[in-house]
């Protein structure tokens, strides 16, 4: 079974976590169509190599009509679907997800003065 790269991108980005980095949409009528863009600033990866890299801006069109990927760009490099959800996924389970349980830790307070 082959993975559809195109909906997939764009599951983690409208249905998951990394909706928190939506920034913008296309206006209503543009002729570029319904397209919501997705920014990662100093997004943090792994190189071909191994080694640690951070890119400016990791920024990510996702289609709300269609709910397909449109395009993706890691600072000025294009990348493809099957590129884009293989960082998504990188960026879901070694960054994002740390960072959401950080902060619903920083939402509950167990000091005892407050139980009463």
């Amino acid at each position: 079974m082959d993975c559809d790269y195109e909906s997939m991108c764009a599951t983690l980005c409208l249905e998951q976590t990394q909706a928190v980095h939506y920034y913008a949409r296309t206006p209503e009528g543009s002729s570029l169509g319904n397209i919501a863009g997705f920014f990662f600033a100093n997004f943090a990866y792994v190189d071909n190599d191994c080694n640690y890299q951070v890119a400016d801006l990791f920024a990510v069109d996702i289609d709300l009509d269609t709910k397909r990927f449109v395009k993706a760009k890691l600072d000025d490099i294009n990348v493809n679907a099957k590129e884009t959800l293989i960082l998504l996924w990188f960026n879901t389970i070694a960054a994002q997800h740390v960072k959401l349980h950080a902060m619903a830790n920083w939402g509950v307070n167990v000091d005892e003065a407050l139980a009463d």
